[in-house]
Parts: C-alpha cells; structure tokens; sequence
C-alpha cells in the first residue's frame, strides 16, 4: 500500500490528499491510542470529569464524533449514558472502534465517510465532537459548517488538539530534539512513516502548522458559531506530565485544548 503511494508522490502524479490521510490512518489503527496510554481507565476519567462539568446533567444527548478513530470520545459520552454516532475516513479506524466497543461493552453506531461531507440529515445532534482532526482537514471551514448543519438549535460542539506542529524556532527545535530522542530509543517507527505520509500534503492542510486555540476560535465564530470558548484542559495537561518520562516533560511542548461553540437559536 504505501509503495503505491510514495510512488505516486515521487513520480509526481496528481495526489489524492483524503486517500493518503485514509491509507495512512488505516497502517495506524492496529497501534494508535488516541491517549497517553489509550483507554487505561484513570485517563478516561480525566476527561470524562471534563465533559460532565460541561454538559447539563441527567439529560441524555445525541452524540456525533466526527473522525472517532480509535472510538475514545464516542465510547466516553457512551459510558456516561449518551447516545453515540461516530464517523471516520478509515475503515481500519473503524474496525478498531467496534472492536474496543464490544470489549467494553458499549454501544455506537459507526459510519464510514467524511469529515466535511458528512451522511446525516439537517439538526439531527445536540453535541458534535472530535479530537485530534481539525490539524488533518484539508477544509476545515467547511467541516464545520457540516457540523453545524447537523446540530439540534443551540447544540454545541467541543473540538479538541494541540499544536502539533507549531513553527516557532524553540518549539521547532524541541520537537527536533524530541524526534532524535526518540530515534535513539528505537521508538520513532511512526514518525519516519507519518512524515512520509504527511509532508508532501502538508501545505494542503490549512491549519497543519496553524492549529491553536485562538484560530480555531476564529474559524468557529466566521462559521456562525455563537458562544465560544476555550479550555486549556489543565487536568489533561497534568495527567500527561505526570505520565511522561523526565525527557518526554523537558522536550514535549504540545499543549492540548478544547475549544467550543455553539449553534444559534433559529
């Protein structure tokens, strides 16, 4: 599979962004977590604090995640008694997905397609989430016009990421420092095959090297958003720092946060 693709990227052939996005994310299902240490329970509680102290209590929501991945978010507002839909662009994301679900018991529609052409009908959600996606959109704006298209009046969505890929020198050079770590220890397996992958569309991916808490606030209001905020998500912060070697806390500086909206009032 990835013969074929870098292939096509050396030989200069037109390049489907979507169908190196889905194929590289396919390779990655069997390994990724989607977490420090994927659904290790204190993790899950961590941010299932963080969702409950956002959300109304006692009242059970439709839930769309929008590039579920592994399932971590869907199988969260699952366990918490929410009504759960979930969406990828890789069918080996989705097997993963349903089989963390039947693991754990829980259940979650799955649904194969598009992130910025999604298959539901008009205000069908009261909550649309996702993490780790916007960085990897090759039309954000539009994928969130999608997602507000398919909530509920006055439905919200949490969009959580971190700046992966910040270009300022001292974070570039730590991310530099951090990868050569990382190679030492014979750990940077992935990074070798996500470079491969992603540079040659990075520059097609607007908020690659953009992604941060006050653009994406942007986009979400020039979409129509109302009420927007951001959450630093010091817990999560914390939880990581404290779960990460004394090398991953010197080199590592992705901060992650969760930023909301909501649709108005028709």
């Amino acid at each position: 599979m990835y013969t074929i693709i870098f292939s096509l990227l050396c030989g200069g052939v037109f390049i489907d962004c979507k169908e190196v996005i889905a194929n590289y994310w396919n390779f990655r299902s069997s390994t990724y977590a989607n977490g420090v240490n994927g659904f290790d329970e204190e993790e899950r509680t961590v941010w299932k604090q963080i969702f409950e102290k956002s959300l109304a209590p006692g009242k059970s929501l439709k839930v769309l995640d929008v590039g579920t991945g592994t399932g971590f978010l869907a199988l969260l507002f699952a366990e918490i008694g929410h009504e759960v839909t979930g969406i990828d662009l890789s069918e080996g994301m989705l097997e993963k997905a349903k089989h963390n679900a039947d693991n754990m018991g829980l259940k979650i529609d799955l649904f194969h397609g598009d992130a910025e052409n999604l298959p539901f009908e008009d205000c069908s959600f009261d909550l649309v989430v996702n993490k780790y996606l916007l960085w990897t959109l090759q039309e954000p704006a539009c994928a969130v016009r999608e997602w507000k298209r398919v909530l509920k009046p006055e439905g919200m969505i949490f969009s959580i990421d971190g700046n992966w890929f910040d270009p300022r020198p001292d974070r570039h050079i730590k991310r530099m420092l951090s990868e050569l770590a990382e190679r030492f220890a014979k750990k940077n397996q992935y990074n070798l095959i996500f470079k491969k992958s992603y540079d040659p569309i990075r520059n097609s991916l607007p908020l690659y090297e953009k992604i941060s808490p006050e653009n994406i606030s942007i986009l979400f209001s020039e979409t129509g958003l109302v009420n927007t905020a951001i959450n630093p998500l010091p817990g999560v912060q914390k939880f990581q720092r404290n779960r990460h070697s004394l090398s991953q806390r010197l080199l590592k500086n992705n901060s992650i946060f969760l930023i909301s909206g909501q649709k108005k009032q028709e």
